[in-house]
């Protein structure tokens, strides 16, 4: 495939876990913007304080990232339930319930600064949107753009071949971008250079082939970000949900398995998994309002892979094995009949590779606000 294919400190003492790799290249990054800082502050699941520092970056290329500068830090106190645990992402419910953070005033971070949580003992980046409307008392579904494998959080964010999710949320949605780790583990500002899970393990299969140690490092590390914005921005936590690509598609598809309880739906582009290529979930309970796209030509996560992924939520949600043509989302998508209630399928394809088709972040836009 061409090369087209993606703080607030707060110590976790989490078993770190899984690895997977996915797509061997993906598309450069755009410039990250102002070399300023921004400053985030959260508390996580098994601490009760937490520090926070800025970190923004210069520029990251497909050659690794560039260094970035610090910024001005704060310290925060704050203490947060875990992220984790099992139940159904199905559940919906009628209204918003907002977090602890629905009444406080917030600073909106600089949405090309890179912030920073420090996790099980290593920095982790992350960027986040806050709308320019922002009103604290009214609670916002949060949604997660996550990279592919070689990636960068600022190429799901900002540029043109990416989720457009700013553009296509139209400032009614707190959005997190997540930065994966390099290979080694070791904490860098964003470079092109990352992976979720391991990619230097067997992506082919699922565990024990997998690096568990890897993949919970990363799963702690979304536990602190979603903790993060429950405490410090009012998020309605009947409605977090998330996007992928690639290897990022395979972490979407892998945290509706792990953090069930918590994601209300999911949106795999061109993604595997869960946990594999052949799809697994060890929590019996986890089942997730899904729409899929795949590409028809992708010769890295190829239609089969999509194909197993498509059918292992289809049985999750209690789907029929008949589609009918989605008047909604468009040429290209069926909707699968007789699903569980509040849990539908959307199966979208496209004649293109291994690629975010344009219009795919609108359309999973769409598809999460439909939800009740």
């Amino acid at each position: 495939m061409s090369r087209s294919a993606l703080g607030v400190g707060v110590l976790f003492t989490v078993g770190v876990a899984m690895g997977l790799s996915a797509c061997s290249s993906d598309p450069d990054p755009v410039d990250p913007g102002p070399s300023g800082s921004s400053s985030a502050s959260t508390g996580a699941s098994s601490t009760t304080g937490a520090t926070t520092s800025g970190a923004t970056t210069s520029g990251a290329t497909s050659g690794g990232g560039d260094g970035g500068g610090g910024g001005a830090s704060t310290s925060v106190g704050t203490g947060g339930e875990s992220a984790g645990g099992g139940g159904s992402g199905g559940a919906g419910g009628s209204g918003p319930e907002g977090s602890v953070g629905c009444g406080k005033e917030a600073t909106r971070p600089d949405p090309r600064a890179q912030q920073t949580l420090m996790v099980g003992g290593v920095t982790r980046y992350f960027l986040m949107y806050v709308p320019e409307n922002y009103d604290p008392s009214k609670p916002l579904p949060l949604v997660f753009g996550i990279h592919g494998l070689n990636m960068n959080n600022v190429w799901a964010a900002h540029d043109g071949s990416g989720f457009q999710l700013i553009q296509e949320t139209d400032d009614q949605a707190l959005l997190i971008y997540p930065q994966g780790l390099p290979a080694n583990g070791r904490s860098t500002p964003p470079s092109t250079q990352s992976q979720w899970g391991d990619a230097d393990s067997n992506w082919g299969g699922p565990p024990p082939n997998a690096n568990r140690a890897r993949l919970d490092a990363d799963l702690a590390f979304f536990d602190a970000m979603i903790e993060h914005a429950k405490s410090n921005y009012c998020v309605d936590t009947k409605r977090v949900f998330a996007v992928g690509f690639s290897q990022g598609g395979f972490m979407t598809n892998t945290l509706g398995c792990e953090r069930s309880s918590v994601f209300r739906g999911l949106a795999p582009v061109a993604g595997w998994g869960p946990n594999g290529s052949q799809p697994n979930c060890g929590d019996a309970s986890a089942a997730h309002a899904v729409i899929q796209t795949q590409g028809d030509t992708d010769g890295t996560v190829t239609p089969a892979l999509g194909q197993s992924t498509r059918d292992f939520w289809r049985a999750r949600n209690g789907c029929e094995a008949t589609s009918m043509p989605s008047a909604t989302y468009g040429n290209g998508c069926v909707e699968y009949q007789g699903c569980d209630e509040g849990l539908p399928l959307v199966y979208c394809t496209h004649p293109g590779g291994h690629s975010v088709p344009s219009g795919a972040g609108g359309r999973a836009w769409r598809f999460f606000q439909s939800l009740e």
